[in-house]
Parts: structure tokens; sequence; C-alpha cells
């Protein structure tokens, strides 16, 4: 797995500081987001994550009942979202057993997810907060619609997030 570097970049991580990313209101609001593009894109699991320093947390989903959603998280060694904030960059893969990358992925591994979009989310000075995602227990095509979905509730995200600052 490549050094994700981004992810503990201590100007990302001073900025994602500036957010109550916790708060309850906000992660109700966010489900909302959550919610609405799980119905848009169908599919069964959507969230909104935080990628910390060595854990990629939830900060909200469409109320799936995985693994990573009833622990609040991962470690970065068993998620996907921290690539995402690394490039930057949107991150579709149809079959992540198929993916050089990620096919020796423990949660890919162990089943937990085998197809994953996400498209970051970048908060108003520039920095990665985390993603945007999707993902199934089974190979899916995501398509160019799907990925313009999932970015356009980006910015209600990110809107969410910077009316709630860290008190």
């Amino acid at each position: 797995m490549p050094t994700r570097s981004a992810v503990t970049d201590l100007a990302r991580m001073r900025s994602l500081a500036r957010y109550d990313l916790f708060d309850t209101e906000l992660a109700g609001r966010l489900a909302e987001v959550c919610r609405r593009t799980a119905e848009r894109l169908d599919v069964q699991y959507v969230a909104v994550h935080a990628v910390l320093d060595t854990a990629t947390a939830v900060l909200a989903t469409n109320g799936g009942s995985g693994l990573v959603a009833q622990l609040g998280g991962v470690p970065n060694e068993m998620a996907v979202c921290p690539a995402v904030v690394d490039r930057r960059a949107p991150l579709v893969i149809g079959d992540l057993l198929l993916d050089e990358e990620f096919r020796d992925n423990l949660g890919v591994r162990r089943g937990l997810l085998r197809a994953y979009a996400g498209v970051p989310i970048l908060l108003p000075d520039g920095q990665v907060l985390g993603s945007h995602c999707v993902s199934s227990l089974v190979p899916r095509a995501f398509s160019d619609e799907d990925v313009e979905e999932l970015t356009a509730a980006t910015a209600e995200i990110v809107d969410l997030i910077v009316r709630h600052p860290a008190g």
C-alpha cells in the first residue's frame, strides 16, 4: 500500500480540527444527504467518511448496517477512503479484488467491501476532509453520472460541515 503522506499532513489535520465533525445535529443532516444519495444511485451503503491520521471515521451513513458503520470507523489500512484523500480526486473501482492496489486490503479480503466509488470532500481552505462514498459487497459498475451525483452531494456536505465550527 502506498504511503499516505497527505493523510497525515499537519495542515490537513489542523483544518479538520476547525470543525465539530461529531456533532449529533450534523450527523443527522449528513445522514439525510446519504439517504438521498443511496436512493438516487440505488446502492446499499453510502457514507460520509472523515479520514483522520490513523483511522477513517464514519460521520454519517444512509442507515446501512455494515461493520464499518457499526464500529464507527476502521484503521486506515482497512479503508479505501484514504486513497481519495491522497489522490484529491474521485476513485472508482468496480471490483476491489481485481485491483492491484486494494486486493490485499484486509477489508476487501474479509468481504467487507467489493466495489467502491468515492469523491473527495474539499473544505473551503482546499484541504480534503475525507470522502462521500458508496460501496457494495458485490462487484458493481459505477457510471460517470454516479460520480457526478456523489460530487454534487459533496457541496451540500461541505455547507453543512462549515456550519459546525469547533467550539
